[in-house]
């Protein structure tokens, strides 16, 4: 889809900060600016790359300050908030901005100055740290014009405190020697120092400068969120180019020393690549609508290499999160079935089945050689239902016999009781922690208190459950699984449908949460195997979209809850106590639009089956919009709660696009 921006967009310098884009590499690398060029995050970078793919990342280059010097004149195209009050104002130069992921791989800035047009370009190598940029410049009246490039480094892991003035004396430039690979006709650079070294490649004029700070950016988008808002980067290279009339200027850098061809060659194959790796992935999927192919073009970002594993991972989002066990998940239908690619999806399924302990998956590949962390009562249950549904889309029925050993030890455990609380109780249905333990995705904890505590036996938990069971009863045909899904079945129908307010309970508590309106039901609709009957889907459906639907996401908590916050925004803590208590998030939204597909197909009501397709139609078509806001062409992690109009926490969320991404898919199939 193509995705413009003007100078509406960015009336002032605040306005664009706004949104941005994001290109990543198949190792939890990216690059990252706002729509106007600006770093408005500290996660923010134009080469943020993996050092140990996906979660050890590297901030190398923080953006490029560019300037245009017409006749003498300096015209600064860089757009950058600073601490001292003295802003770069380039965006006053820009057009327009463009991303489409249909024509090239990289958003494109179209500046004009004095007369003078220069056309940017960026993209990322998948699979490799590099990041690429091409600078177009025409001068059709024969000014004297030079562009001018200085890179801003600053070479430290995102997670860890800046020096600035540490990194500057600790990483120098210099010109790679006739011995190494890198020594091809174009210059190639190495700036080095400790055990990291970044090179860089171009076919224009380096020159080494006296190394100094740039000075104190301000991120606005971080200081919303409570976070650091300033960070500094620093200089020790000028480069420049004359353009009599018209001239190409590259400039490459990597984390990988040599190339085999001239700067311009090395970017034409990286943009060739690209444009074949993306053919490539929407033939597999093949979808139709463009709104399909955008998000499997979305969802690529997230399917990841994991370095310590030696396989494939799905990350949960950026710019900073990692691969975790749930979201993985609740990812992997949409990031790797729906789109066809079935070696990836199969790839983690054997990553997580290798590592499971007690019956239970890990919820965390810590670095660094420690124990992955296990605490996730909803992982092990998706996992059992994703291994069904990877042999159901691939027909690779094989895979049963390697993997059915897993399944049994997971269910077992979770029958006869495992780790945090987790086990069945005599109503066949699980119960689930206790104390301090975070074992739902509503798991947020706030110091020793949990906002969302949901110990019990929480709604969606059991609907993995039954359809666990049945999905071991489809795979052996052992009556011992069909037994205790039908006691779960009678239980769940009994004791988590309220009467009164014809809706399910989100968890059987015995507290106040018990009958609370939450989005955690509408996943005993989607599951491979449910147990609700068609009159109570209905109910449920209606339920949610009266009380808790928008057109970004669904809300984790009616807004008539005494409970309810309205806005997420403000210092961590404040935070994390609206995070899920009435916070949007966009990943439910898929599971509604999937439960609504589902009840409209066995509907006979034509009545009903026609307004359910009107609200499909209508909902799919307000989601193209949410597309252009915060980062183009992605769907964030959650929205405010009262009336979702800015996307909130991480600007790129997997389970947003790849849960609705296999809604439109069985939208299309409908």
């Amino acid at each position: 889809m193509r995705f413009e921006f003007g100078k509406k967009n960015w009336a002032n310098i605040m306005d664009g900060e706004k949104d941005c884009y994001l290109l990543t590499n198949g190792l939890g690398g990216y690059s990252s600016l706002s729509v106007t060029g600006a770093a408005a995050r500290g996660d923010h970078a134009l080469l943020m790359s993996a050092k140990r793919a996906p979660n050890v990342r590297m901030h190398l280059v923080s953006n490029m300050f560019e300037k245009l010097v017409i006749d003498g004149q300096e015209h600064v195209l860089t757009s950058q908030r600073m601490k001292s009050g003295k802003d770069y104002e380039g965006f006053r130069y820009l057009e327009k901005f463009v991303y489409d992921d249909f024509d090239e791989e990289a958003p494109v800035w179209t500046f004009h100055a004095g007369g003078v047009t220069i056309i940017k370009h960026v993209l990322m190598v998948h699979g490799k740290n590099i990041v690429a940029l091409w600078y177009e410049l025409d001068n059709p009246s024969g000014k004297d014009v030079t562009l001018e490039l200085m890179p801003l480094f600053r070479f430290t892991s995102k997670k860890e405190d800046f020096d600035a003035t540490r990194q500057m004396e600790e990483y120098k430039i210099v010109r790679c020697g006739e011995n190494t690979t890198a020594d091809i006709q174009d210059k190639q650079y190495c700036i080095t120092g400790r055990d990291i070294q970044l090179y860089l490649s171009t076919n224009a004029s380096l020159s080494p400068e006296p190394a100094h700070l740039f000075g104190e950016m301000y991120f606005s988008q971080d200081e919303r969120d409570g976070r650091v808002a300033y960070g500094n980067a620093f200089v020790n290279c000028v480069i420049k180019q004359k353009a009599a009339d018209k001239s190409d200027m590259y400039v490459i850098f990597g984390t990988e020393a040599g190339a085999d061809a001239d700067v311009k060659t090395c970017y034409d194959n990286f943009m060739h690549q690209n444009s074949m790796r993306k053919k490539h992935l929407l033939t597999q999927a093949n979808l139709s609508s463009d709104l399909g192919k955008q998000l499997v073009l979305s969802a690529d970002a997230y399917v990841v290499r994991r370095d310590s594993t030696d396989g494939k991972s799905i990350i949960a989002g950026y710019p900073f999160f990692e691969d975790w066990g749930r979201d993985t998940m609740i990812s992997l239908a949409g990031a790797t079935l729906v789109t066809g690619r079935f070696e990836e999806c199969r790839s983690i399924l054997r990553t997580f089945a290798k590592y499971v302990k007690n019956g239970l998956l890990p919820n965390l590949f810590p670095e660094g050689g420690e124990n992955p962390m296990y605490n996730s009562a909803d992982a092990p249950l998706l996992f059992v239902n994703a291994v069904y549904e990877y042999m159901e889309y691939s027909g690779d029925k094989a895979f049963q016999d390697e993997i059915l050993p897993v399944l049994k030890q997971i269910i077992d455990r979770y029958q006869n009781g495992t780790d945090f609380h987790i086990g069945m109780d005599s109503d066949g249905l699980i119960m689930a922690g206790a104390g301090l333990e975070q074992l739902t995705w509503m798991d947020v904890r706030v110091g020793d208190f949990l906002p969302t505590p949901r110990h019990g036996k929480p709604v969606e938990i059991n609907a993995y459950w039954y359809s666990a069971l049945m999905v071991m009863y489809t795979l052996t045909q052992d009556a011992k699984y069909q037994e205790l899904a039908s006691r779960v079945k009678k239980s769940y129908q009994e004791k988590f449908w309220n009467e009164g307010e014809q809706y399910l309970k989100d968890v059987l508590s015995g507290g106040k949460d018990e009958n609370q309106i939450r989005c955690n039901q509408i996943w005993a609709l989607t599951m491979p195997f449910t147990m609700l009957p068609a009159d109570k889907e209905a109910l449920v459906i209606k339920k949610v979209r009266d009380e808790l639907y928008t057109t970004v996401g669904l809300r984790t908590l009616a807004k008539e809850d005494p409970d309810f916050h309205s806005i997420y925004i403000g210092p961590m803590q404040e935070r994390d106590r609206a995070y899920h208590q009435g916070t949007v998030w966009a990943f439910p939204l898929g599971a509604y639009y999937r439960a609504c597909i589902r009840y409209g197909e066995k509907c006979e009501d034509t009545a009903e089956k026609e307004r359910i397709k009107t609200e499909l139609a209508e909902g799919f078509e307000a989601l193209t919009a949410w597309l252009r806001e915060g980062c183009v062409a992605q769907i964030a992690e959650i929205y405010d709660g009262g009336t979702p109009t800015v996307s909130r926490g991480c600007f790129a969320q997997a389970w947003s696009v790849t849960e609705l991404l296999r809604a439109v898919y069985d939208y299309e199939k409908m």
